[in-house]
């Protein structure tokens, strides 16, 4: 930690303190150069690297006054501007397949939304580079193949402008990662196998300055080191707290600052809240005994006055931390009155997140924090809700909306799938192709509560005339008195192309309209054209007030970027509606003035204030930044708050007004696990209804510390036969908001666009068990049901000779010996039935005496096969155990969707019981898989979803599952090759 020699004073009304632990030194071993920018005149900067072969740096368009504060200040200006930046010596890295570089840097704010390189080892190129850059979320990443080849170590973190931080990055070819550290804490990892030798060109290595005609850095950097080694996360810290040292003063004034930006007194409008951090900044305490902060430091959890009854205050203390300097602040939290059922409260996002790397173009749900329209959290742990197996099975730019007559929710979405889906072809090709000849179809998915969603369905907007190339980014609003009759309707809009009558190749997009009541065909008419100006339009969006309608689009044609018009008319969607230009270029800032930079808007008014916001997209990566107003016909401004809080690549989608009983059912379905994984035994007689027996609800934790709710339970009794006596282990489906169909697979584990048998599932379903006892007397069979035939040796598959050490998973070589007992040739008596006086809790069915002392026997159970997680980084192993197979049977299974056999698993134990480790190769795909596991008579026991990571993407995000109780989201009870838990029965070509 940080050891400063501050004492502790005074400043405003915080306390500022510092830590004062002593601090090692930054490391030395494979340090190839050490530039100290603390001088106060000169051009050169000397290598402080003892035996280092590498000289000395220069300042690009130096002068004097450019040395201050203890660093070398950046100017900015554009590339070939008289700005400076730093001329490292050439060929640092070459031949290196290690390296680690840190950078001590404060950054202007015009960094945060311009494009710029804060170093950079490689040439005057944009083929070949390693870079570090700001804007936005900071990161590093690496490339051969110019922007499109890069890879990212993201962090999700935005960085403040006018503190100084420590960016480390390092690149390390043994274990093929590239890591991202902010402040000596690890902030993110990408799987790579490119290393500092692949970029053979080092001819201009710089500081400030990018091989792209980005702008010239523009903040402040006092040092800089270059190692020819991996740093271990020990070291990485050691280097952030000795660099912390020389700036002390700068960094409490900073804690104080982080304090003074917070509201006093904070408003509480819920039983929960997450209190600001400013940053990651800031944490919380009170010693109020009506009130308590989790462990995370930021949740407040109290019980707010009834509805009707004066507010109350109550004290807290936060305190604000940067890089070893504390300070704190007294501050009164404002506990307002609980909302009734029906007040307006709260807002949920839809939305989708653009990810190159991965298939993301899915449903994304994120809730306000209480009745703050400024801070966000993601739903279902930040996984998709829904996901497409329909047309190009991808979603984008989706938008949330409600039937006020019917109370029927429906999300409605573009159906485009850019990564991994379909190109085009000859000559024809990605945007060319999904805009010209793309899908003109909706995907639609209706709730009635928010939290169960239906299968989707799709929508066809296009005439039969004109043609349509695609139809992108619908939204809707609803009309009371569509028709002039009385009768609602939605007038959904959307962008297309339109081919004029005989072209080959579209014309521009424009924005058509048409009507419907609830998203089917059968209630669809197409309308018309509702925005042309002659150009392309794309991404409409309306916000209606005091009796007019304002119309957000994004012009892709005359510069004006996202602009608003307005009308007074009731019949805003029609032809010949007079319009009033209100603002153009909204946003263009958030994209360094770029007006093209942004699109995608999507706008919502506060509930209780009148003051409207406008998210908008910077796009490719970025996602949604913040605008709002009080005035529509004023226009929008930048938002500026402290503590305006959204998850970085919240991209394109649209804003949901809750009530308070809408808000407070979806913050119930949010769950992270069960309470108890195991609800127990249910005891029926023979012939009763096992449903209407077993338990309607579990309990379980939800997400952001709000405690347990009790959800409904959906149990799948297919394996119980409830004419016969018996004890049977079922499964059930907790109707969490993350039990829906949120991804897809099809045939043997394919998740290609074209993929056929295409079968929805959720990867994020929270799974209990119970125990169905049947009891009673039967009448005896004239041919009673018998286990599972015996099992011949010769029957059993062989492991495949072929199998290669480094492609194939393998077998974990310690199994002990009770999860892998040597094979039997048949199975022993213990594995069948047997007569006994009670019923038992035990997975295989057993007889029970009736009143008649006959015994019968019962039916086989089907295996029951669970992998220990759900997701696992390349390299690294997951366990498969399966039960309810018979004594001495072998297993046989595969890694799919590239089949890779996993080799040496041990024969079913006496309890028909087997476990063994599949170890993924560390060159394995990244994605969605499926572990296959067959049976002895060549039968598919089990299809079990398996999400393969980057190597250190768990580590990094803490994204690892929990298991429930030890019971995977993925507990499957199967037989003959069907699923009968998670995966839905319904079946897409």
């Amino acid at each position: 930690m940080l050891a400063a020699t501050l004492a502790a004073t005074m400043i405003g009304a915080a306390v500022v303190a510092p830590v004062s632990a002593a601090v090692a030194a930054a490391p030395t071993d494979g340090l190839l150069v050490d530039y100290r920018f603390d001088q106060t005149t000169g051009a050169s900067v000397s290598n402080l690297a003892t035996g280092s072969s590498f000289g000395a740096a220069s300042v690009e368009n130096a002068n004097d006054t450019q040395w201050a504060d203890g660093g070398l200040t950046f100017t900015g200006g554009a590339k070939g501007s008289a700005g400076n930046w730093v001329r490292l010596p050439q060929n640092l890295l070459v031949g290196e397949e290690a390296a680690t570089i840190t950078t001590e840097v404060k950054i202007d704010q015009s960094m945060k939304d311009s494009f710029n390189f804060l170093w950079n080892i490689g040439n005057d190129g944009n083929q070949s580079y390693f870079f570090t850059s700001v804007r936005d979320s900071a990161r590093s990443a690496i490339t051969t193949g110019s922007g499109g080849g890069e890879v990212n170590a993201r962090s999700t973190i935005n960085l403040d402008a006018d503190r100084w931080y420590s960016l480390t990055t390092v690149l390390d070819g043994t274990k093929d990662t590239l890591s991202f550290y902010i402040d000596g804490a690890l902030a993110a990892t990408a799987q790579t196998a490119l290393t500092p030798a692949s970029l053979t060109d080092q001819s201009l290595n710089t500081i400030g300055r990018s091989p792209w005609p980005d702008p010239l850095f523009k903040g402040a950097v006092s040092s800089f080191r270059v190692y020819d080694r991996a740093l271990s996360a020990t070291e990485v810290a050691t280097v952030s707290d000795t660099d912390a040292q020389q700036h002390a003063a700068a960094l409490a004034g900073y804690a104080e600052r982080s304090l003074a930006q917070l509201d006093d007194p904070i408003a509480v409008t819920d039983s929960v809240t997450t209190l600001p951090d400013a940053g990651g900044a800031v944490t919380w305490s009170t010693t109020d005994p009506s009130a308590s902060i989790g462990a995370d430091g930021r949740t407040l959890t109290l019980t707010q006055p009834a509805a009707g009854e004066p507010s109350r205050d109550v004290a807290l203390t936060a305190t604000a931390e940067v890089r070893g300097v504390k300070a704190t602040r007294q501050i009164t939290a404002r506990v307002q009155p609980a909302a009734a059922a029906t007040d307006p409260y709260g807002y949920l996002m839809v939305h989708f997140i653009e990810d190159a790397q991965g298939y993301a173009e899915k449903i994304y749900l994120d809730i306000s924090r209480g009745n703050d329209a400024e801070q966000w959290d993601p739903l279902n742990g930040g996984k998709p809700i829904l996901a497409s197996a329909l047309g190009t099975t991808g979603v984008r730019d989706p938008y949330i909306t409600r039937n006020p007559e019917t109370g029927t929710y429906y999300i409605i979405a573009t159906d485009l799938r850019v990564f991994g889906g379909d190109r085009g072809a000859n000559g024809c090709v990605e945007w060319c192709y999904w805009s010209s000849q793309g899908s003109t179809k909706l995907v639609v998915w209706q709730s009635d509560d928010l939290v169960t969603w239906s299968a989707p369905r799709q929508l066809d907007v296009a005439p039969p005339a004109p043609r349509l190339g695609m139809a992108w980014a619908p939204e809707a609003t609803w009309v009371p008195d569509f028709d002039g009759n009385g009768n609602g309707s939605f007038v959904v809009y959307w962008s297309s192309k339109v081919y004029d009558q005989g072209a080959a190749q579209p014309g521009y997009s424009r924005i058509l309209w048409g009507s419907t009541s609830d998203f089917t065909q059968a209630s669809y008419a197409y309308g018309g054209v509702f925005v042309d100006d002659g150009g392309e339009t794309i991404d409409t969006t309306l916000i209606q007030h005091d009796g007019k309608t304002y119309r957000i689009t994004k012009d892709n044609a005359q510069g004006k970027g996202i602009y608003m018009d307005a009308t007074t008319s009731a019949t805003w969607w029609k032809s010949g509606t007079a319009w009033t230009r209100v603002q153009e270029r909204i946003g263009a800032s958030w994209a360094g003035g770029n007006a093209g930079g942004v699109e995608g808007p999507a706008g919502f008014k506060r509930n209780d204030a009148d003051q409207w916001y406008l998210y908008v997209d910077v796009i490719p990566t970025v996602g949604y930044k913040p605008m709002t107003t009080n005035d529509l016909d004023a226009g929008f401004s930048v938002l500026q708050s402290p503590d305006y809080y959204m998850p970085p690549h919240t991209k394109h989608g649209g804003i949901l007004d809750l009530t308070r009983a809408e808000y407070d059912r979806v913050r119930a379905a949010d769950a992270v696990a069960a309470v108890k994984a195991d609800l127990g035994s249910t005891e029926v007689r023979t012939g009763a209804d096992v449903q209407a027996a077993l338990p309607k609800t579990a309990e379980v934790t939800t997400a952001y510390g709000r405690g347990v709710s009790s959800l409904p339970v959906e149990w799948d009794t297919s394996g119980v036969d409830a004419s016969q006596a018996g004890s049977y282990v079922v499964t059930g489906t907790v109707r969490s908001i993350g039990a829906n169909d949120n991804d897809w697979v099809g045939r043997d584990g394919s998740v290609a666009y074209n993929a056929p048998d295409r079968t929805p599932r959720s990867t994020t379903a929270i799974i209990v068990t119970a125990t169905v006892v049947v009891t009673g007397t039967t009448p005896s069979p004239t041919s009673s049901p018998t286990a599972s035939p015996t099992v011949s040796p010769t029957s059993s598959p062989t492991v495949s000779p072929t199998a290669s050490q480094t492609s194939s998973p393998t077998v974990s070589p310690t199994v002990s010996p009770t999860s892998s007992p040597t094979a039997t040739a048949s199975p022993t008596a213990t594995a069948s039935p047997t007569a006994t006086s009670t019923p038992t809790a035990t997975a295989t069915p057993t007889v029970t005496a009736g009143p008649t002392a006959t015994a019968t026997t019962a039916p086989a159970v089907r295996p029951l096969a669970t992998l220990s997680a759900s997701t696992v980084e390349r390299g690294g192993t997951v366990r498969v155990t399966i039960s309810g197979l018979q004594a001495g049977e072998q297993v046989s299974a595969e890694l799919h969707s590239e089949p890779v056999r996993i080799t040496g698993i041990p024969a079913a134990d006496a309890a028909g019981r087997v476990a063994f480790d599949v170890r993924v190769p560390a060159d394995f795909a990244a994605g969605a898989h499926t572990v296959i596991v067959t049976g002895a008579d060549a039968t598919v026991i089990a299809r079990l979803p398996l999400t393969v990571v980057a190597k250190g993407t768990l580590a990094a995000t803490g994204a690892q599952p929990a298991l429930g109780a030890g019971l995977l989201g993925a507990f499957l009870l199967v037989g003959g090759g069907i699923a009968w838990s998670l995966r839905s029965r319904r079946r897409v070509n």
